[in-house]
């Protein structure tokens, strides 16, 4: 590798890891020069090649500062990163739909499971990104704990980002994800014509990515009833909490009329509970599908798959297009109501 290009490797690492910080005045030429014992000339070739691709710029009577870039980046869309959970139930639907618009385009996916839900906080991981040119990635967040502040040094160094499944309020990456409004909104107006408004929510305590909190907040404005929420622990057997969670309700004389839950895994274990206790004539709506869900009697909330992954691919391509022109945005997507088990 040329000497430029290693000064330039070096300092590019610097201004990721925040070494170098947005608006910091670097260092001089000559002090380049000293900290890396290089000719000038090669200092300067390494600084013009940053200031091309955005990452510095000369200030009047300052010297050289570290930009911020807050907008996208055009870069060449034939490899795009997918950092996902393959244990999601809908990672396998969504992968189909993603790898054959991104074939139609022109793109291949490269994907990287994220095991433990600690992916999205991994420097090493996006900086091997950036270095294989790798300028375009999809991040499907199964925990809470996003590194937001590695997400903007991304940003900063050229990286366009989307988030799918979760429709987070922030100004680094477009969100693609079901409308989970409308999805609560539904759900409670087919229960409600068959049970009135004795009905009750379920989803999980300890898990608040904004999927959760949007659901229990949009049954909130429905209800109108807080003690009308329930959760279960994240992390434990499901189908033992919630059957913990029935029998209370059952033992305190406040079984409702209908059910709502938050997500599939929580709606089948529902599912088999009523069924194994022959309560099943109770009405259940579930927001996502799975397939599982054919072998009882409900109501789900079906994903729009193949739109979201198509949405997801265009935002993309316009974080590219539009370049420092580009703003973040959230866009929800409806799905559609089935009955399962009919």
């Amino acid at each position: 590798m040329s000497l430029y290009l290693n000064v330039k490797d070096e300092l590019i690492k610097k201004i990721f890891s925040g070494d170098y910080l947005y608006g910091e005045i670097m260092p001089t030429e000559n002090e380049l020069c000293k900290q890396y014992n290089v000719s000038r000339v090669t200092v300067r070739k390494a600084l013009d090649e940053l200031k091309k691709e955005g990452l510095i710029s000369s200030v009047q009577g300052q010297g050289t500062v570290v930009s911020r870039r807050r907008g996208g980046v055009s870069s060449s869309l034939d490899i795009i990163a997918l950092v996902a959970p393959v244990h999601n139930p809908f990672f396998a639907s969504f992968m189909e739909h993603f790898e054959c618009v991104s074939e139609e385009n022109g793109s291949l996916v490269l994907f990287k499971q994220d095991v433990q839900g600690s992916a999205l906080g991994s420097e090493d991981l996006f900086y091997r990104f950036f270095k294989k040119d790798i300028r375009n990635v999809v991040l499907w967040p199964q925990s809470e704990h996003v590194h937001f502040d590695l997400l903007k040094r991304l940003r900063s160094i050229g990286m366009n980002l989307v988030f799918f499944d979760q429709l987070f309020d922030t100004e680094l990456a477009d969100c693609v994800g079901v409308d989970n409004d409308h999805a609560v909104k539904a759900l409670y107006s087919e229960l409600k014509t068959q049970c009135g408004t004795n009905i009750i929510f379920i989803g999980f305590e300890g898990f608040r990515l904004p999927s959760e909190t949007q659901r229990e907040g949009a049954f909130a404005e429905q209800s109108r009833d807080p003690i009308k929420i329930h959760r279960i622990s994240w992390g434990l057997d499901i189908e033992r909490e919630t059957a913990k969670l029935m029998n209370r309700l059952r033992k305190n004389g406040v079984l409702p009329a209908g059910i709502l839950c938050a997500n599939g895994p929580l709606g089948v274990a529902v599912a088999k509970y009523l069924k194994r206790e022959g309560m099943d004539e109770i009405p259940l709506a579930v927001i996502d599908f799975v397939p599982e869900m054919n072998d009882y009697r409900m109501v789900a909330y079906r994903q729009p798959m193949k739109k979201l992954a198509e949405k997801v691919y265009q935002r993309l391509l316009v974080q590219n297009n539009q370049a420092e022109l580009w703003k973040a945005g959230s866009y929800p997507m409806q799905g559609e109501m089935i009955r399962c088990g009919l």
